[in-house]
């Protein structure tokens, strides 16, 4: 699960700002057993579609959630080819990551700042996700996923209204924020979707111009402090730079002649 595509799509909103599409670049930074760290992405929403472009050292990926159409595209312009993942394939090991109910939190302090030249808010946030490493809860395998940490969240952004439009779309369809291969494994499911349950929490309140998060996981069975330090991870993403305006439609869609290929 690349974090170029992860994190820097946490970052949402809500307001009055007049509709337009909208860019957002993004640095990374950190450490983590699970994805790459480090790094700078840009992110443009087109009505229900997100393009994020991420650079790594001399590394580039493009991934384009589509949530009309359901489906997730991994686009590798230096192959010319492309991955369609459909969002069905992936819901089933989504639903079956968490043995409880995630609880969620997103408390306001009186805290402020300016990034990228806008006013937030610091907020504190923090994410609880019981799951089971093999999938099968109850067989003494079970852990609890804790994503932890603060968030500065902007109401005047621009773009603003466009980006939570976005937002509570893919909320309303089931869909996470990253590289859904991660999802074949209860683990990487649970971590999927405790990112994308903190995603729409911050997407209710505002913008992420700035946010860090820690990420714990505890248990008691005989593999837990192994997965624990697979799970644990300290990532701070910050915006540089947000614009608003037309985005041609073609940047969404695979470019014709590359070879696609679906993942079942």
């Amino acid at each position: 699960m690349m974090l170029h595509k992860l994190l820097p799509l946490a970052l949402a909103a809500a307001g009055t700002a007049a509709h337009a599409d909208v860019t957002v670049v993004t640095t990374t930074a950190g450490n983590a057993s699970f994805i790459n760290v480090g790094g700078t992405s840009t992110s443009l929403i087109k009505g229900h579609r997100m393009r994020t472009n991420s650079a790594i050292g001399s590394r580039n990926d493009a991934l384009i959630i589509d949530i009309d159409g359901r489906r997730f595209v991994s686009v590798d312009d230096g192959k010319k080819s492309a991955t369609v993942t459909p969002l069905d394939t992936i819901s089933e090991q989504l639903n079956k990551a968490g043995v409880g109910t995630i609880q969620a939190t997103l408390t306001k302090t009186s805290q402020t700042k300016k990034i990228a030249g806008y006013d937030c808010t610091v907020h504190d946030l923090s994410v609880t996700l019981p799951f089971s490493i093999t999938g099968h809860p109850g067989d003494g395998m079970d852990m609890n996923l804790v994503l932890s940490g603060q968030a500065c969240l902007s109401t005047d952004a621009p773009g603003l209204a466009d980006y939570q439009a976005f937002y509570r779309a893919s909320a309303d369809s089931g869909f996470i924020f990253g590289d859904p291969r991660t999802t074949k494994s209860p683990t990487g499911a649970s971590q999927a979707r405790a990112y994308a349950e903190l995603t729409r929490k911050m997407a209710a309140a505002g913008m992420a111009l700035e946010s860090h998060v820690t990420m714990t996981a505890s248990g008691s069975g005989p593999m837990a402090g192994m997965f624990a330090k697979l799970a644990a991870s300290d990532i701070t993403t910050t915006v540089t730079q947000i614009t608003a305006g037309d985005l041609p439609a073609e940047q969404f869609d695979v470019p014709a002649g590359y070879k696609v290929k679906t993942q079942k």
